[in-house]
């Protein structure tokens, strides 16, 4: 077998040589593809001329012609007689070679060659961007992976993390959870440790600058702030005294630094009796403005969150018809189930239509009845019967059965149209107040319905028209 790559297996584009052929009986050239002069695989023969080819050598040609009669021809299966022939035959493994003593038909011999413990694999395990590019045989390829391959993950005995083997010895020299002795106290103590170790070391003893008492190095650093010789400059006067000496010093300073506790100027000791009130007043009324102007900005803020609110979108708990169920959140509305009698229930959102409020998105939960409807009303549909087939009744709705009502348009009031309304359907009502429209979106059905409108001098409410026990509606924000 020919390899198509030096050092690879390319199981998909081989060879079978005729030299491996092992039976007695069998003339090579019955069984010798004429074009790569091996053994047949897979083969197919020219309608015209009977010649027998392998499929790939026929395929991989230029020509359309056949190699042999140079005909324009179809191929077919290989005849019966060659196909059983091949089938008989018997032959050494590819790598005999290299040790492999195995006598295989032909018909197994793809699935031999894919299986063969002494076909050569590249290693391939790889860190970043290298590869080990190490050829063993299949049968000793896992244990160079497990045991032998400088690329396979190894654990560091430290911190128990996982390394390349070739980098692993490196990195167990500087690993900072490796263990090592203090060179004070000897100890043993982790490389990142060592730092703050150096500072509690009992051995580590050094002499305060000032008073030239010896402490560790952690107690140095918080004595040597305290130490009662250390030199400090005065504030105010900038002389220089001892730490102890200061702290009597500050108190009858003419310099240093003192607060008004009316006006929290600082000013020096020798002027504090000569400050004015008149000075606090000036410094109070400063601090007044700025109150002032943090305030002002509360109160814009306070502003932009009320509108924020003023969006939020609710059924209205005081307009609605008594029949009708909100929910706590008054997101979700319902007729009882003890309303038996069928009539128009208005539900109303909790605020008009206005720049801030133009859209309302809604899930129809539960239809009943074919007049359920959805749409833009006025207050007063709440408070008296309406007739909805003459114009003048207040509301532009929509009904789940398609029907549109119009309160100043007498020509698409009562108008059927191809809207429909399902339960679990998603409608949203969109309102635009320059051309006057109620544009309606069923997203579930991917349906659209435009409604003309006139909303001027009038306030308008978003609202469902509920009929029926169970009919239901929810908000969706």
């Amino acid at each position: 077998m020919q390899k198509q790559f030096e050092g690879q297996n390319n199981l998909e584009d081989y060879f079978l040589e005729v030299e491996q052929v092992i039976s007695n009986n069998v003339n090579p050239y019955d069984i010798k593809c004429p074009i790569c002069l091996n053994v047949y695989l897979d083969p197919i023969s020219c309608d015209s001329c009977m010649n027998h080819f392998c499929r790939k050598c026929y395929q991989k040609k230029q020509s359309t012609k056949c190699p042999l009669c140079n005909r324009l021809s179809e191929t077919r299966k290989a005849f019966p007689l060659l196909r059983q022939l091949l089938s008989q035959l018997k032959m050494k493994c590819p790598h005999f070679n290299q040790g492999c003593q195995a006598i295989i038909d032909y018909d197994a011999y793809d699935k031999h060659i894919k299986q063969c413990d002494y076909s050569e694999e590249i290693c391939g395990l790889m860190d970043g961007k290298l590869q080990c590019n190490v050829v063993k045989f299949k049968k000793d390829i896992q244990k160079h992976r497990i045991y032998e391959c400088n690329y396979r993950q190894c654990e560091c005995c430290h911190c128990h993390q996982f390394f390349s083997n070739f980098k692993l010895e490196m990195h167990e020299l500087k690993c900072e959870e490796a263990l090592i002795n203090c060179p004070k106290c000897y100890i043993k103590i982790k490389i990142k440790d060592q730092s703050s170790h150096l500072l509690i070391c009992d051995q580590n003893i050094e002499k305060c600058n000032y008073c030239s008492v010896e402490y560790s190095l952690q107690q140095l650093l918080i004595h040597q702030n305290e130490c009662p010789l250390r030199p400090v400059c005065c504030v105010g006067c900038s002389q220089r005294f001892t730490f102890s000496i200061y702290y009597i010093h500050q108190t009858k300073c003419p310099k240093f630094p003192q607060t008004c506790q009316n006006c929290n100027q600082i000013i020096i000791r020798e002027q504090f009796e000569n400050h004015k009130f008149k000075d606090c007043l000036i410094y109070i009324k400063s601090q007044h403005d700025k109150e002032i102007q943090n305030l002002i900005q509360k109160q814009q803020q306070l502003e932009i969150e009320l509108k924020k609110r003023d969006t939020i979108i609710k059924f209205s708990n005081r307009f609605k018809d008594p029949d009708i169920f909100l929910n706590l959140d008054k997101t979700f509305a319902f007729v009882k189930s003890t309303a038996s009698k069928k009539k128009d229930r208005f539900v109303l959102f909790n605020n008009p239509i206005s720049e801030q409020r133009k859209q309302w998105k809604f899930k129809c939960s539960q239809v009943i009845s074919s007049w359920y409807a959805v749409g833009v009303t006025e207050l007063s549909t709440l408070y008296s019967q309406k007739r909805y087939q003459s114009i003048g009744h207040g509301s532009y709705l929509v009904s789940s059965n398609g029907t549109m009502y119009n309160n100043h348009k007498d020509d698409q009031n009562s108008k059927e149209s191809d809207f429909q309304i399902n339960t679990n359907d998603i409608i949203v009502i969109t309102i635009d107040l320059d051309a006057d429209l109620l544009i309606l979106t069923n997203t579930t059905q991917n349906l659209s319905l435009e409604i003309e409108a006139d909303f001027g001098g009038v306030e308008y409410y978003g609202c469902a028209c509920l009929r029926t026990a169970g009919d239901g509606i929810q908000i969706i924000q």
